[in-house]
């Protein structure tokens, strides 16, 4: 089947599985924005690339002091990602094939939709809403991966000339191969994919927020597991050239304190000075485990595709005066991350144990207009314990939109 052809077929199932909840929609909302780094120019590119719409149905009533919703969630984009597994074993590229550098990269559109059940219960009167909420959703989720444009644009192709070089697909390009690589499932064949699964996620809120402000202070946790095996109509080969099947479990906590804060008479932030600790782990398995899974990734180097990875962010922000409007505010921060993996390579065959470190310490200063544009500048140094990366000054400046 055509490669464009099976783009609007996958398009069509989309539109199809959302029209039922969509007619029975009481509010729609935009839930966020992203932006994408790295997009065409390097360093030099923010993107704003995707975007989540929230539709549903709120508070019920089935239950007493509980707030039941039905939802429908809609996820699309593009999203940058980087190969560092050869594609045939899934070990890991060494210096030399990763000198390339942007041209390992290659891009993918997205789209998901998630139905969800959600109870929130228990109110909490700091932060004004409930605290603890339990969603159970089913997701949808089509992909289809395709060459980098920053490798378009300078005229080269990752996915047919490293192939090639390699003597894979037998000399003939990659996007007319049947041939499944161990290392990288969403790009097989003509890399459309289709993903289902099922997730159960609980969310602990204690966070006060001040619309507009700069002030938050308290802790917020949650936890996911994610269900994704192969029978759940994730090997469809007669129309999706990929294969799924993982499991993960991330869990993520938040804490954040107001050390100084200062306001004029309009209560407009004159300065402020905010800390904020993050702790993220994940656990991810699987014999063919897609790259969207893995969400945690380490800076200047991705994704390792290792089962477990704990990480911890920590940041000291120092705000400076609001001007023109409330949300119109210059900030920075300097920040210590660390991230621990360990674990076999997923999608690999006979690789060994793996274990990668790093911390990074950097400084960010950010400007933000009405709330929605966003200019950054970002200078950091990481050290690490991967031989194909050990120590490197890294950087990024860049501009989105976000709501």
């Amino acid at each position: 089947m055509k490669r464009t052809v099976k783009f609007f077929l996958s398009l069509l199932l989309a539109g199809l599985a959302a029209f039922p909840a969509a007619a029975q929609t009481s509010y729609t909302l935009v839930a966020g924005m992203g932006h994408m780094s790295n997009f065409a120019y390097g360093n030099i590119t923010n993107f704003p690339a995707s975007a989540e719409i929230e539709q549903g149905v709120e508070d019920l009533g089935w239950f007493d002091d509980v707030d039941t919703s039905i939802l429908m969630d809609i996820n699309f984009g593009l999203s940058q990602r980087r190969l560092v597994q050869d594609p045939l074993t899934g070990e890991y590229l060494g210096a030399q094939e990763l000198e390339a550098g942007s041209q390992y990269y290659y891009s993918s559109f997205y789209s998901q939709i998630s139905y969800a059940f959600r109870n929130e219960m228990f109110y909490n009167r700091r932060i004004e809403g409930m605290a603890l909420s339990l969603e159970a959703a089913l997701n949808v989720r089509f992909e289809q991966a395709f060459d980098s444009f920053d490798n378009i644009r300078n005229g080269r192709s990752f996915l047919d000339d490293y192939l090639l070089e390699h003597n894979l697909n037998n000399g003939t390009t990659y996007w007319n191969a049947q041939t499944r690589f161990q290392a990288a499932p969403d790009i097989a064949g003509e890399a459309y994919m289709l993903a289902n699964s099922l997730s159960l996620s609980v969310k602990w809120d204690n966070m006060y927020r001040e619309d507009n402000k700069i002030y938050r202070e308290g802790l917020d946790a949650s936890a996911t597991v994610t269900l994704a095996p192969w029978f759940l109509a994730n090997r469809l080969p007669s129309f999706f050239d990929t294969s799924v099947d993982f499991y993960s479990l991330q869990m993520d906590a938040t804490y954040a304190k107001v050390l100084y804060s200062d306001e004029d008479w309009r209560r407009w932030n004159k300065l402020a000075i905010v800390i904020e600790d993050r702790l993220y782990t994940q656990i991810l398995l699987g014999s063919q485990v897609p790259k969207f899974a893995d969400v945690i990734e380490f800076p200047g180097i991705g994704y390792t595709n290792l089962p477990v990875i704990v990480q911890n962010q920590l940041k000291l922000y120092v705000y400076g005066p609001n001007f023109l409007s409330d949300n119109t505010i210059p900030y920075g921060y300097v920040f210590l991350d660390l991230g621990l993996a360990s674990g076999i390579p997923n999608n690999s065959i006979n690789a060994g144990w793996k274990n990668f470190g790093y911390a990074e310490i950097g400084l960010n200063v950010h400007f933000e207009l009405l709330g929605m544009m966003h200019l950054s500048a970002e200078v950091s140094y990481v050290f690490s314990n991967m031989e194909t990366y050990g120590n490197f000054f890294d950087w990024n400046v860049g501009a989105y939109f976000s709501f």
